[in-house]
């Protein structure tokens, strides 16, 4: 069975219509366990709207975040204690689950686990579709909008560098969360942090399907935001800072990561090691990872944005 944890926060606009579309899903009665829903705090009819639909769905519960943390991140930790299922799926307040998502992504996790052996962290994810606030189509794939190949997550290196893995395509099993958990304060989101696990400790299966439609609109807190048009490049210095603090959230969940090899007694990964000492090391050092590509993202104006970060950058004294 599956609990889906769903994380909200004034999410009225959108949220009863999101769940309409889980429960339309084929497969939806057979798998589902719960839609357990986390709220951090919301003013607005968020929770009225959770109490309409649990009171026709005994599926539904309404779960106040209890953690003294708030955010996104701390939220969908928070729902992730509260489950026991076997198997977990992590919804976003504002998108729409196709009608087939269950039933694919449950069919990839159990070929997954007829090859694998017991007790392996599994994860599946998909492709999704970019739509606008209204449904309409801004893109139909995530990684022909970001302009990034479907094989970025394939090499760790590549992936605990730029995410490529939403939280909101995900499926994954107990034994990511055993091992997962606690998500630490320093890893960047929840959804990159179980990615990097189950990429080291056991399998990413990608369905190169496009299973959710994610809405953009205003309030969005991270969203998939085009790259490589021309546009860009106007809007490039503006968003350098953004892209600094950004970098730095890189370096904090590399340096966390360090810490969780460790305590599970596992190979140091050459570029956590690299990332996790990036602010220590002289300049020329920084230059020469960049030119190797051992520090690099996966489009032109990321690398630009990277290689200025790293020229800007002051050196940290241990």
């Amino acid at each position: 069975m599956i609990d889906i944890i769903l994380a909200t926060y004034n999410g009225e606009a959108f949220l009863a219509q999101q769940i309409k579309s889980i429960q339309n899903n084929a497969g939806y009665h057979k798998w589902v366990n719960k839609i357990i829903v986390t709220d951090d705090g919301s003013t607005d009819g968020t929770q009225t709207i959770i109490a309409t639909l649990s009171a026709q769905d005994s599926k539904i519960i309404w779960i106040k975040n209890s953690s003294g943390s708030k955010g996104p991140k701390a939220n969908f930790a928070f729902g992730l204690s509260q489950s026991t299922a076997q198997y977990i799926m992590l919804c976003d307040q504002d998108d729409i689950w196709l009608p087939h998502k269950i039933e694919t992504s449950i069919k990839h996790l159990k070929q997954a686990e007829s090859t694998s052996l017991p007790q392996t962290p599994l994860l599946i994810f998909s492709d999704k579709q970019i739509v606008d606030e209204n449904l309409q189509q801004i893109c139909s794939s995530y990684f022909t909008l970001k302009n990034i190949s479907k094989e970025w997550h394939l090499q760790f290196n590549q992936l605990c560098q730029q995410n490529v893995i939403s939280g909101c395509t995900m499926l994954f099993n107990r034994a990511l969360i055993d091992k997962a958990l606690p998500i630490p304060e320093k890893a960047y989101m929840h959804d990159w942090w179980l990615a990097l696990v189950a990429h080291r400790c056991g399998e990413i299966v990608f369905i190169d399907q496009t299973l959710i439609q994610y809405r953009q609109h205003h309030a969005n807190v991270i969203g998939a935001k085009h790259r490589g048009q021309l546009s860009l490049c106007f809007q490039f210095f503006k968003h350098l800072k953004a892209f600094k603090d950004s970098q730095q959230g890189i370096i904090n969940q590399a340096s966390a990561f360090k810490a969780f090899e460790q305590k599970n007694k596992m190979t140091a990964d050459a570029t956590i090691n690299t990332l996790s000492r990036l602010n220590y090391l002289p300049m020329h050092k920084k230059i020469s990872y960049f030119c190797k590509g051992n520090v690099t993202r996966s489009h032109l104006l990321g690398r630009l944005a990277l290689l200025i970060s790293l020229l800007t950058s002051k050196r940290h004294r241990h």
